[in-house]
C-alpha cells in the first residue's frame, strides 16, 4: 500500500507542476544564478541539502520551488520574503511542523509536505489566503488537523495513506472544495457535508473501510469522478449513473453479489456506457 501510495504522489506533484514547466526549470542553484532573473522554476530535491541557502533570494521571479527529498527539519526567515513563489515542494524531509516562514508567502497556492514527521499543523496555516491546494500524505494524523477548514480558498484536499478514521461535518466550511482524495485511510463515511459542497466534482476514498455510499452523492450535479475501489461495499447508489457529469466510476474490489454485479451491467448496457467492469480487478471505469 505504501508504495502506491508514494507513486501517487509523485504523480499528482508531476501533473500539477506541469502547469508551470515550461521555460526557467533549473535543477542546480549553481546554474540558475547565471541567469536569475529568468529562474521561474528551481528544482533541488535529493541534494542532500539540510538548510536553504541564502542564495534562493537572487530569484524575484521564482514561482515554484522544490526542497523535496532532502534534510530540512525547518527553513529560515528570510523566504517570508520570497512572495513570487505560488508552489513549494517541502515532501519526504524531517519537517515536525509546517515553517513559519511558509505562512507568510503571501501568493502561495500549492503546497506539498508529505511524508513528514508533522506532529500537528499551526492555525497560521489560515493565513495563505491565496492557498488552493494541500498535500498531506503519509501522515500520522488520525484526524483531518483543524485549522485546514480555515482555509477558505482551498480546492483540492489530499490526505493519501494516512490513518484517518473519519471526515468531519467541519470539512463543509470550504466552499470552494471541488476534489477530496483520502486513499488508503480507515474512514467509514462520507459526510452529508462533504457531498453538499456546490462545486464538489472529485471524491476519491479507495482502500478505506466503506459499507455503503451516503444517498446524498445523488444531489452532487457537478460530481464527475468518484473512487470507491478496496472498500466493503455490497451495493452502490442507482443515481450514482445518473448524474449529469459523471465521467468515471471507480468502484471495484467491493463484496457485491453475483445478482447485484448483473443489476449494474444491466443498468450500464440501458444508459450505452462501455468499457464497465464490477468485477474485483476493476481500476477505472469510463463513461460516455
Amino acid at each position: 500500500m505504501r508504495k502506491i501510495a508514494i507513486l501517487l504522489s509523485f504523480v499528482i506533484v508531476f501533473l500539477c507542476n506541469s502547469i508551470f514547466a515550461q521555460e526557467g526549470i533549473y535543477y542546480s542553484i549553481s546554474e540558475a544564478l547565471k541567469n536569475p532573473s529568468a529562474v521561474i522554476q528551481l528544482n533541488i530535491s535529493q541534494k542532500g541539502y539540510t538548510q536553504l541557502p541564502d542564495t534562493l533570494l537572487a530569484f524575484p521571479n521564482l514561482k515554484f520551488l522544490d526542497i523535496s527529498d532532502n534534510n530540512f527539519s525547518d527553513l529560515p526567515p528570510w523566504l517570508s520574503e520570497m512572495n513570487s513563489i505560488e508552489s513549494i515542494n517541502l515532501n519526504r524531509n524531517n519537517f515536525k511542523s509546517i515553517p513559519q516562514s511558509v505562512f507568510l508567502l503571501n501568493n502561495l497556492r500549492y503546497l506539498y509536505i508529505n511524508d513528514n514527521c508533522l506532529e500537528s499543523i499551526s492555525p497560521n496555516l489560515a493565513m495563505l489566503t491565496q492557498l488552493e491546494y494541500l498535500d498531506v500524505s503519509n501522515s500520522v494524523f488520525t484526524e483531518i488537523p483543524k485549522p485546514i477548514f480555515k482555509i477558505n480558498s482551498l480546492r483540492q484536499l489530499i490526505f493519501i495513506d494516512s490513518r484517518l478514521t473519519e471526515v468531519p461535518p467541519e470539512i463543509g466550511q470550504l466552499r470552494e472544495l471541488e476534489k477530496v482524495i483520502f486513499t488508503i485511510n480507515s474512514i467509514k463515511h462520507i459526510p452529508d457535508e462533504l457531498l453538499l459542497l456546490p462545486k464538489m466534482r472529485y471524491v476519491a476514498f479507495g482502500n478505506n473501510l466503506l459499507e455503503e455510499i451516503n444517498p446524498l452523492i445523488c444531489k452532487a450535479k457537478n460530481m464527475n469522478y468518484v473512487a470507491f475501489i478496496g472498500n466493503h461495499l455490497k451495493v452502490l447508489p442507482d443515481c450514482l449513473f445518473d448524474l449529469p457529469k459523471i465521467q468515471y466510476i471507480n468502484a471495484g474490489d467491493n463484496r457485491y453479489s453475483k445478482e447485484t454485479i448483473a443489476k449494474y451491467k444491466a443498468i450500464c448496457a440501458k444508459l450505452g456506457l462501455t468499457s464497465v467492469t464490477f468485477d474485483p480487478e476493476l481500476s477505472i471505469e469510463k463513461f460516455h
